[in-house]
């Protein structure tokens, strides 16, 4: 299937299923004039990691990988008033335009930004026994994939539910030769969560502008 009806029928459905948000508009905008790279979700997918959210009823959210805070606010607005949400990032540029960007929509009192690497990061919050968190979301260096998850296991709970993008990457996950770390990355992860017991998960394969693609969502038992 060509992909410009890939395209065409992404536009169409988020034009029925993606509301006009200001705070959202306002982060795609400042991410372009700040040139950060154009790596973001893409509005159906925000919506689907909201929508996930929302449906495992988070109250405590963890994102690894904040860019210039798009996914993040799509995953704060799922939040209940008395919520709360970490999201890391390593880049401190990014960072602080993700800062701004949640400052702006009004939800700096529920979410904080965390600057530098995300394994360290992640490992910190584990020694200071933080409660468990509800949601994660894992869309950062990918060749680190595995460690971000083992480590958010440690963070959940028996029900939390763990999202990674970027898991089919047009199929290069198919190939079992591959010398690209983070497709071997991802791998692990998904040949974990098929032969650990306390784990369950699936991908949801999508397509769209950037192609073929697809979102690991895990759930631990």
């Amino acid at each position: 299937m060509p992909l410009d009806i890939w395209s065409e029928t992404e536009d169409f459905l988020s034009l029925l299923l993606c509301p006009p948000d200001a705070d959202l508009e306002r982060a795609v905008r400042v991410s372009d004039q700040e040139n950060l790279p154009p790596i973001s979700v893409s509005a159906l997918q925000g919506k689907q990691i909201s929508l996930l959210a929302s449906i495992a009823g988070a109250s405590r959210i963890l994102e690894v990988g904040s860019l210039a805070g798009y996914s993040a606010l799509w995953l704060a607005k799922a939040l209940p008033p008395d919520g709360r949400m970490v999201t890391i990032e390593n880049n401190p540029v990014h960072a602080a335009v993700a800062a701004g960007n949640i400052r702006a929509a009004g939800l700096a009192d529920r979410v904080e930004v965390r600057v530098g690497n995300a394994a360290e990061q992640l490992a910190l919050l584990v020694e200071e026994n933080v409660e468990p968190f509800d949601f994660f979301f894992i869309d950062a260096d990918q060749h680190n994939n595995a460690i971000y998850f083992e480590s958010c296991l440690q963070l959940g709970r028996s029900g939390s539910v763990i999202v990674i993008d970027n898991a089919v990457r047009s199929g290069e996950v198919c190939n079992v030769d591959t010398p690209n770390a983070a497709v071997r990355a991802t791998q692990r992860v998904l040949e974990l969560v098929g032969s650990a017991e306390h784990v369950d998960g699936v991908v949801f394969q999508t397509i769209g502008k950037r192609g073929h693609d697809g979102m690991l969502v895990t759930r631990i038992r």
